[in-house]
């Protein structure tokens, strides 16, 4: 069941805050209250200390509080006792500080009354997700990569010719003619070239020595 609160009545700041640094200072002034207040609405010492250290470090923001609060603490007028109530349901647009803590939990403080509230987080719980098995396949067939052959390439046969130089008066023509097919011609073309060159002479063949009759059946010469 929600309680609506006045937040004129019970408050534990006598003045209201108007920036940050009046929120972390009246918390400072009034450190057993807020301390003992912390404890009452459900705060470890922990999460208090982080809050007191969000104040300092700009982690408060000023915002319109939402109309239920958890927990909010309260200090009695006539005889200056701490308590707490839960479940506070604060009219619309009030304005306030609101600190969000690492654990989800939202430290909350009215301006109007500088009352320390707290929220906790609410986490629904999130539904199981159902994933559908698929079938698996009975054998896997392996697929091995083959780098395809290098292409041959035929080797094409290479004759060597050597290079032919004509001599002086010879057409480069007939030497490499002769050349192709045989060196005797070649030769046979040399004799009246070297002929022809100024003091050149054909050699004379070799005397044969005179025989006598008698030396042609026997094959051999004989003076």
């Amino acid at each position: 069941m929600s309680v609506p609160v006045n937040l004129y009545v019970d408050r534990m700041s006598p003045v209201e805050p108007v920036r940050v640094a009046d929120v972390y200072a009246v918390t400072h002034d009034r450190a057993s209250s807020y301390s003992e207040a912390a404890g009452k609405i459900g705060l470890t010492t922990r999460e208090y200390a982080e809050f007191r250290q969000a104040l300092t470090e700009g982690g408060a923001i000023y915002v319109r509080l939402p109309r239920h609060i958890d927990a909010m603490a309260g200090v009695h007028r006539r005889n200056g006792q701490v308590y707490a109530l839960r479940n506070v349901v604060v009219p619309a647009g009030t304005m306030g500080w609101e600190v969000n803590l690492a654990d989800g939990t939202t430290v909350i403080v009215p301006q109007v009354c500088g009352n320390l509230s707290m929220n906790r987080s609410r986490v629904v719980a999130a539904r199981p997700r159902v994933v559908a098995m698929r079938k698996q396949p009975k054998a896997v067939r392996a697929v091995v990569y083959e780098a395809p052959a290098p292409a041959l390439v035929a080797a094409t046969p290479v004759t060597f010719v050597p290079e032919t130089v004509a001599p002086a008066g010879v057409p480069i023509a007939a030497v490499a003619s002769v050349a192709h097919n045989s060196m005797l011609p070649f030769i046979g073309l040399l004799f009246p070239i070297a002929a022809s060159l100024p003091g050149g002479s054909t050699p004379s063949a070799p005397e044969v020595p005179r025989c006598s009759l008698g030396s042609n059946t026997l094959g051999v010469c004989q003076p």
